[in-house]
C-alpha cells in the first residue's frame, strides 16, 4: 500500500504492518511504529486503525 501524503503538513502516512490486537489506545501504535522506524504512531478513523507517520 502506498503512502497518504497531507500536502499541507507535509507528513507521509502509512498503515502498520505490525500492530495486532485491540486498538484502544493510541500509545501502544505509537511504540508499534517507532519499533517500524516511524517516528510516530496513531490509530485513525472509524474502524481504528494504526497509522504510523514521518515527514516525506
Amino acid at each position: 500500500m502506498r503512502p497518504v501524503v497531507a500536502d499541507v503538513d507535509k507528513i507521509c502516512k502509512y498503515p502498520s504492518n505490525a500492530f495486532k490486537g485491540l486498538y484502544l489506545r493510541d500509545d501502544n501504535c505509537d511504540i508499534v511504529c517507532k519499533t517500524e522506524g516511524f517516528p510516530n504512531g496513531d490509530c485513525k478513523g472509524f474502524l481504528r486503525k494504526c497509522v504510523c507517520t514521518k515527514p516525506c
